[in-house]
Parts: structure tokens; sequence; C-alpha cells
């Protein structure tokens, strides 16, 4: 079985629940949310119990917490591998961020006192420190590279979407997991624009077309209230949840 600790299960605007962040097993940060520091200290896990983090997008409310996790990381190093897993292009980017930060040593130091990696994905699947894992193209955000992620837990898989609209990818995450975390923005459809988000309707027809898949939503907005979706988990901020 796999513990999956939920620091936030909000989406972009929070309202009502913290930014989308979750730990599995103690030591695999999922999106390193803006409030990751205080959230992993309030749920008691130690920093230095992360062995790996994972990044499905650039987008801030699920990458902005990296420059104070790695300072906290950094502190408590001694010589430990963290291996930061993200889409091609992630150690540029968040290099990019710690020097927005103005704290752009932050690499050095951290390469200094930490056994630091970071692996692009490829699509394949890959090992990163303890984890192996295949991330899976999805689509969100037009011009931005997004993944969603299938982690191995002991003989079952454990998915991850990221955030997307319907998409193959999406179909391909939910056929392979055995359950699968999955964003829902909305309890209704965007309104004026293409969709880049799942809706609670989506959801519902994503459990029919996956019957034997278990779907645990997150990055949800203060609308979503899973009224008419059977079976789906809805968690909450600093939930524990065993599947």
């Amino acid at each position: 079985m796999t513990e999956l600790t939920f620091l936030g299960t909000g989406n972009f605007l929070a309202e009502g629940r913290y930014w989308n962040s979750f730990v599995m097993d103690g030591t695999v940060l999922v999106e390193p949310a803006p409030t990751v520091l205080p959230h992993l200290r309030r749920c008691a896990i130690p920093v230095a119990d992360i062995s790996v983090v994972v990044i499905s997008h650039f987008h801030p409310d699920h990458t902005y917490g990296w420059p104070f996790f790695l300072l906290a990381a950094t502190e408590q190093a001694d010589g430990r591998p963290l291996t930061i897993v993200g889409p091609p292009d992630t150690e540029e980017f968040l290099a990019g961020m710690a020097a927005l930060s103005g704290i752009s040593n932050v690499l050095r130091h951290a390469r200094a006192r930490l056994d630091l990696r970071i692996v692009d994905v490829t699509g394949e699947w890959q090992q990163a420190g303890t984890v192996r894992f295949r991330a899976v193209r999805v689509d969100h955000a037009p011009h931005l590279d997004c993944f969603g992620y299938l982690f191995e837990r002991g003989e079952r898989l454990i998915g991850y979407t990221g955030d997307l609209r319907p998409c193959p990818g999406l179909d391909e995450l939910a056929e392979q997991a055995d359950v699968l975390v999955v964003e829902c923005n909305s309890k209704h459809p965007e309104a004026g624009s293409p969709p880049v988000h799942m809706h609670e309707a989506a959801i519902g027809a994503l459990a029919a077309r996956h019957p034997d898949t278990t779907l645990v939503l997150t990055h949800m907005g203060g609308d979503v209230d899973g009224a008419d979706l059977d079976g789906v988990i809805l968690p909450g901020d600093f939930d524990r949840l065993v599947v």
C-alpha cells in the first residue's frame, strides 16, 4: 500500500484550499508548491526525508516553493542524494527561479552539500533514486511541456495527471494506474475559452471509461464538491490517504 499525504489540494487560485502538492510514503514530493516548506513541517515530514521531487510543469503554483525547499534541504545536508524530476530544461528553469529570487548561488551550495541530481523526463521508464517512474505527455497550456506520471509502488501503479484537459495522455494514465490522482479545477466547464483543465463532468466521464481505477481529486476549486461523483475520493488539505 502507498500513503499519500496531501500538503494542499487546491487549484491555482487556492479558493478555500492550499496549492496542490502531495508526498508519497514520506519520501517523494510531488509538486514543490509555494507552501510546501511550512506544510511539510505541519505534516511532520522532515525535509531530510525527501529524496525525490517531481514537477509536472513550470507554472508557479507547482514550482514556487522550490527555492525555500532547496534552502532547507541544503541546511540539513550531509551528502545525501536528492533527485529532481521534471520536464526538459528543468535545471535551467530552477536555476532561473533561484536567480530571480536573489539566491543564485543556492544551487552551487546545494551541489557542494547534497548529491543533487536533475532528471529530465523521456517518456520511457526511468529511475530517480529509489523511484521507478514513467512520464506521460498531457495537454494543458500551449507552448509548455506538461506531463503526468506513473509511479511503481510495489506491485501497483500510482498515477498523477498534473494539470490537463481531457486528452489521450489522461486515458493512458487512467488505463494503467491502479490509483490516479487527477486534477479537477472546477465543478463546471470553463466558459469563453478552450479548456485547459478538468471539471466534474469530465471526471465522471473518466470514471465511467475506467471503472477499475480509483480516482483521487486534487487541484480543486472551491466549487468542487463531488456530489455526483460516486466512488471518487476528495481529500482535504493535510489528509493522509492509504491506497
